[in-house]
């Protein structure tokens, strides 16, 4: 019998009853009865040896895309760039119409905001550093100088629809120091020409539109914030500009639409509740007339279109709450139209000359598709791994069910998948900013929210038996003040929950700790700090004690363990031993010893203590340790984390030593979280900025028997510890061989 094959079997043995044990419980989850095994680990032969990393993606297909578009001379050709909050972006081609995506070389780490086609297929993208050429439908690029020096960040691209080698584009303002926010170009980019208007001071220009009919009258819009935000008008081609932003919010302005009628200008964010919304002028911007209301759910707008056949179809794309529409000219709106009323909407684009084709391009979620004119979209993402994933769980009941909380900058969410990540369903949960994901003991799961509040309440949501959702709190008021998560479950009380972090705002910025005795019903702040800049990272019970450990962004940069034996209604420091400089982000329980992971710069490593918690010595490493995991059946298996470098090592000797375990996650980005997976198939889970990863981890030693052969005697062995048929001759033809173990994983309903 082949090891592999082997090892999953007396992994999974250990959790999977037989098919009619399958039911749901109380809670709507499925009951798998007694999974203790028969063998312990105290007989000869059962010590696990780790496989060789071999890591590999695991999804949700996803990512930040800023902008979609489709070729006007083959539709099949579809680029998306990225622009992630989380790190470096890129850019993404299909040739089957954005059904599968591949990455483009060449834009590798470029975040790219914004695409445009010359109505021949060339195409130009907008991108951190300044604009790229492509001339054979986006397969290769080629950078281009704006001549302005180093800050070339470019924001928008427009293309003169006159005349495709008279190309415009907005330049980000670099913090103030770069005056060259609006350039032209007449040759295609070979040369430039500054066209900024005299704003005063610099600031970063998020939209040009040129009229169709008149090249010579454009409008263009700048970001600004707090104050910021402007408006300008001009009749000579940029030579001289009118300021055009009396009635318009001061506040960030991200597109204007104009047709030489009609001008449709929007903006707004959520931070900061710096809202704008969509206005109207039919006078070049001399007066402006709101197109929402009171009754919109968000005046955040990040994109706008139009219909290419009907000037009536105006399209909004919204920050956390999908596609607005009106089919009048803007007078009547419907809101998060086809079923994207969870989506944070970046772009929105009709393919050129359609009006049943719409590309969306989101915040996390990447690209979404209609074909049938805005009545449905769906997403269309395969290939695309930038989803920036910062935590990942398994269902201890059913180690095939994976949670994943995402976030981009103000936007976010938890995927789900029960066949251990072949495949992801979105949760029906608001589209704010998950940090943390969690099953409790009965299989029940819950998420941490942080906001933006505008979207919905930050705090801790459940999954209810229907896959709705419930914000349980705590909340301490209608803004921003609770940011959490750490999250603890009690195993022996269903009722008891505690969760951590910080309080924010006005409610001031120390460590916190919350704890219910009733599901989340109600929840008492039982820990409070008195230090500003403070979050408590983490909560683990020892079997006698609660310990939370705790990093500190403040003055002092020096976080810790705090320690509590009366079930977290009082706590004290509990740090000795610690690095002096000690900024505890993770805890893990493994007997009778407690883990802690240092990320402190320089002097940080896995430390640990064998005496519940009162004092830590170093155990074996030395360096920043960003997460700790055990395998809770083999404890001298121990697992860390690094957030990038060689990511993951592993000790087999107790933290003795420790050699990398990384291989395959190069291509990870920067990793978030490490959890191990125990009972049917034992594996090593990350969460990254390019989505989550998984190894396998090998399970009991095949050879059971110690006779150095990996055979059907110790299959036999295998089944008979787990108490099936005795000696594992299931089928009673008087062998125990390959099928019996057909058998048993038929009965199991096995798919490991």
């Amino acid at each position: 019998m082949k090891l592999w094959l082997l090892t999953l079997a007396t992994t999974c043995i250990a959790a999977q009853p037989a098919a009619a044990e399958r039911m749901l419980d109380e809670y709507g989850h499925r009951s798998h009865g007694d999974r203790t095994p028969a063998v312990t680990m105290d007989e000869p032969g059962l010590r696990k040896t780790p496989l060789p990393a071999d890591w590999h993606p695991l999804g949700p297909f996803g990512g930040d895309a800023d902008d979609v578009a489709a070729s006007p001379t083959d539709p099949d050709i579809v680029l998306a760039g990225l622009a992630p909050s989380s790190g470096s972006g890129t850019m993404y081609r299909s040739t089957d119409g954005g059904a599968t995506w591949t990455q483009v070389p060449d834009l590798a780490g470029e975040d790219v905001y914004d695409i445009e086609f010359t109505p021949g297929g060339i195409v130009y993208a907008g991108t951190g550093h300044g604009p790229w050429k492509s001339t054979d439908g986006g397969v290769n690029w080629t950078q281009i100088d704006l001549g302005i020096g180093l800050n070339q960040q470019t924001f928008e691209v427009e293309i003169d629809p006159s005349d495709a080698d008279t190309i415009w584009v907005g330049v980000a303002d670099a913090m103030g120091n770069n005056p060259y926010n609006v350039m032209v170009s007449i040759n295609g980019g070979t040369t430039w020409t500054d066209r900024t208007p005299a704003m005063g001071s610099p600031m970063g220009c998020e939209g040009i539109s040129v009229d169709p009919n008149d090249p010579n009258s454009l409008f263009a819009c700048f970001g600004g914030g707090f104050g910021g935000g402007q408006v300008w008008f001009s009749s000579d081609g940029g030579a001289s500009w009118a300021n055009r932003s009396s009635g318009i919010p001061a506040n960030p302005l991200f597109d204007v639409v104009y047709d030489g009628t009609r001008a449709l200008l929007c903006g707004g964010q959520n931070f900061g509740s710096q809202v704008v919304g969509v206005y109207l002028s039919t006078n070049d911007g001399v007066t402006w007339t709101p197109l929402h209301d009171a009754s919109w759910t968000s005046k955040a707008i990040n994109d706008l279109d139009v219909d290419p056949n009907d000037s009536d179809i105006i399209y909004a794309a919204t920050d956390g709450k999908g596609l607005f529409r009106s089919t009048d000219g803007g007078t009547n709106w419907s809101f998060s139209v086809g079923g994207t009323s969870n989506l944070t909407v970046r772009s929105v684009r009709f393919a050129p000359g359609s009006s049943t084709n719409i590309y969306l391009g989101n915040g996390s979620t990447a690209v979404y598709r209609s074909t049938d004119g805005g009545a449905n979209f769906y997403q269309s993402a395969a290939g695309i791994g930038s989803l920036n994933v910062v935590d990942i769980a398994a269902n201890p009941n059913d180690c095939e069910e994976f949670a994943i909380a995402f976030q981009g900058l103000n936007d976010g969410g938890v995927y789900t998948s029960t066949n251990a990540g072949t495949g992801w369903v979105l949760a029906a949960l608001p589209a704010t900013r998950f940090n943390t994901v969690g099953f409790a003991p009965d299989g029940t799961l819950y998420a941490i929210s942080d906001g933006p509040t505008t979207v919905a309440p930050e705090g801790l949501y459940r999954r209810n038996i229907d896959d709705t959702w419930t914000c349980i709190g705590p909340d301490q008021g209608t803004y921003f003040e609770s940011e959490l998560v750490a999250l603890w479950f009690s195993e022996t009380d269903s009722t008891l929950i505690m969760t951590g972090g910080a309080d924010f705002g006005v409610a001031g910025f120390e460590a916190t700790v919350w704890r219910s005795t009733d599901t989340g019903a109600n929840w008492t702040k039982v820990y409070e700090g008195t230090a500003d800049h403070e979050d408590v990272a983490d909560i683990v019970f020892t079997g006698t004690a609660m310990l939370a450990g705790y990093v500190n962004y403040g003055g002092p940069q020096i976080g810790g363990i705090l320690r509590s034996d009366d079930g977290g209604d009082s706590w004290s420091a509990s740090s000795t031993g610690l690095d002096a400089g000690r900024q505890v982000r993770d805890l893990e329980v493994a007997g009778s010893t407690i883990y802690t992971a240092d990320e402190d710069l320089g002097h940080g490593g896995l430390f640990a203590s064998t005496d519940d918690g009162l004092s830590w010595s170093n155990a074996g490493f030395t360096g920043q340790v960003h997460g700790v995991v055990v395998d809770p059946v083999d404890m001298d298996n121990i697992f860390l984390l690094q957030k990038s470098g060689t990511r993951v090592y592993m000790s087999e000797d107790g933290g003795g030593s420790f050699a990398a375990y990384n291989t395959g996650l190069a291509a990870a980005g920067t990793v978030q979280a490490l959890k191990y997976v125990h009972d049917v198939c034992d594996w090593l889970l990350v969460a990254s900025t390019t989505g989550s990863w998984m190894t396998l981890v090998q399970g009991l030693a095949a050879d059971l028997d110690g006779d150095g052969d990996v055979d059907q005697a110790d299959l036999g062995i295998l089944l008979a510890s787990y108490g099936i048929n005795g000696d594992g001759d299931i089928d009673g033809d008087g062998d125990t061989d390959q099928a019996d173990l057909g058998i048993l994983l038929s009965q199991y309903n096995m798919d490991c």
